[in-house]
């Protein structure tokens, strides 16, 4: 058990640090982008990039978490990888279809209020691309490739973003530019992993057989993806309902102002996503044997320590929203501040939603799953319909119903969770709790008057390193709010010394 510890704690550093690498370049690019576009062109992207990201999510229907679980379990299943490939030209044929039918009937204008026709192919392929991007990570992660693929992400993202600023500054950085700066990452990240599958033989000429038992395959994939399917149905038409209410309602900027909340809020889910696939494999493998020891073991030791380290970054996030606003943007998005506020508390529950929901996937219990995710939508869209429609406040409105429902959501999921696991909920409530008062009364602490300046980025570093400090000698007094002990402290620090 200890080795399959190690394994999973050295693929978490690896990918822990690839998603740092990935945040800081993700921060280069909010710092970039939305002043380079302005308000009305960043909000045409991050409408688009929405609007086909919740299409594909439906056409997914859970066939992409089915074919990671089932991978996950018994890597010598080559013909899941064939079928699946096949699957997802299936997926983009159908999305290419629903454009042109959307555009023959005269629904382009209404479906894409405000929105040139010419971005709508573009946009989709885009929004295919994002998403086959997460499939080769899926097999990496999938193979325990972890290490290796993500070393690839680095180098591949600091190329990217060498390129952006290449773009931005040599060439006319318009939407059109940004298009195609995107298509030439995703299309250069497919091929470079493409040809490390070769490598390591994952990749093969076996693969480009078609004699497969497709009926088999159809089957098994159904049995395990017709819940969430049923889900996507309610699921994405809600989320696209969102977006379209939000553009219609209030515009494109009020669209670029919820995106640029929502990228600067996501930075601090870097650290908790990482460790989700990881999660989520060990979770498989350990029901495919069925270790329930090891499965409630994982959940219990890594779901409340995740959370805190997701409100330690967010809770700062809201604090220190108008200085991150003035750093990355300018005064056009200064009305995206208190957005911010409110959106920073997302990635917190998020991290709750990301590894409760493995455990529905990897156990199988996708219809589960399915009804919390139903009823955690129409609430939600209830939320949308008063907060957007009634009370027209746009940006912010989207941003109160994203948290309210996903803390909702979660907290259902962690019921069914623990009562599958059969371990008490209460501790995991009352940590929620507890651990965000802890984070609130130290990022109050760090930003009083006292340590601020006027200038907004001086006044972030000053505020956040003090916030940091109080956080360490916090969590050395109160060692809970991380999941951990005093005890364990000492033997992390006693090994450290030896090395």
């Amino acid at each position: 058990m200890s080795v399959l510890e190690d394994s999973l704690k050295k693929r978490y550093m690896v990918k822990l640090f690839a998603n740092i690498i990935n945040g800081l370049i993700n921060i280069i690019l909010v710092a970039i982008v939305p002043k380079a576009l302005g308000p009305v062109a960043f909000g045409h992207f991050s409408y688009l990039q929405q609007f086909f990201s919740q299409i594909v999510g439906f056409l997914d229907a859970g066939t992409s978490m089915a074919f990671f679980t089932k991978l996950s379990a018994n890597h010598h299943r080559n013909e899941l990888i064939t079928f699946y490939f096949i699957y997802s030209f299936i997926i983009l044929v159908f999305m290419a279809l629903f454009i042109y039918t959307v555009k023959g009937l005269g629904y382009a204008d209404s479906m894409f209020p405000n929105i040139p026709d010419t971005y709508l192919y573009i946009g989709m392929g885009l929004g295919f691309l994002t998403w086959f991007t997460q499939i080769y990570i899926k097999i990496s992660d999938a193979y325990a490739l972890t290490t290796s693929v993500e070393l690839l992400k680095i180098a591949h993202k600091i190329s990217t973003m060498l390129l952006l600023l290449y773009f931005v500054n040599y060439l006319v950085f318009d939407l059109s530019a940004y298009f195609h700066f995107n298509y030439i990452a995703s299309l250069s990240f497919i091929i470079i992993i493409s040809i490390f599958f070769i490598q390591k033989s994952i990749f093969t000429k076996n693969l480009l057989t078609f004699n497969l038992q497709f009926a088999k395959l159809i089957k098994e994939f159904v049995v395990y993806s017709y819940p969430i399917f049923l889900f996507s149905i309610v699921g994405v038409g809600i989320g696209l309902f969102d977006i379209w209410l939000l553009q219609k309602m209030s515009g494109s900027s009020e669209t670029g102002f919820y995106n640029l909340a929502y990228s600067i809020a996501a930075m601090c889910f870097l650290f908790t996503s990482a460790m989700t696939p990881i999660i989520t494999r060990e979770f498989s493998k350990s029901y495919e044997t069925r270790d329930m020891e090891h499965i409630t073991k994982l959940f219990t030791r890594y779901i409340p320590m995740l959370y805190s380290i997701a409100a330690f970054f967010a809770i700062f996030i809201a604090f220190e929203s108008k200085n991150l606003i003035d750093i990355f943007t300018d005064e056009k998005f200064k009305d995206a501040a208190f957005v911010l506020v409110v959106m920073a508390f997302y990635p917190i529950h998020q991290t709750y939603g990301q590894l409760t929901g493995s455990l529905f996937f990897a156990t199988g219990q996708t219809n589960s799953y399915k009804n919390i995710s139903i009823v955690s939508s129409l609430i939600g869209l209830l939320l949308t319909f008063l907060l957007l429609y009634v009370f027209k406040l746009g940006a912010l409105g989207l941003a109160w119903k994203m948290v309210i429902v996903q803390i909702i959501g979660v907290n259902i999921q962690l019921y069914f969770n623990c009562k599958f696991l059969k371990i008490p909920m209460d501790g995991f409530l009352k940590h929620q709790f507890y651990s965000i008062l802890f984070f609130v009364i130290l990022a109050f602490i760090s930003t009083v008057p006292l340590f601020s300046m006027d200038k907004a980025l001086p006044n972030f570093i000053i505020s956040g390193a003090f916030y940091t400090l109080l956080v360490i000698i916090g969590g050395l007094v109160f060692p809970k709010i991380f999941a951990t002990s005093r005890t364990e402290i000492r033997t992390i620090l006693q090994k450290n010394k030896r090395v």
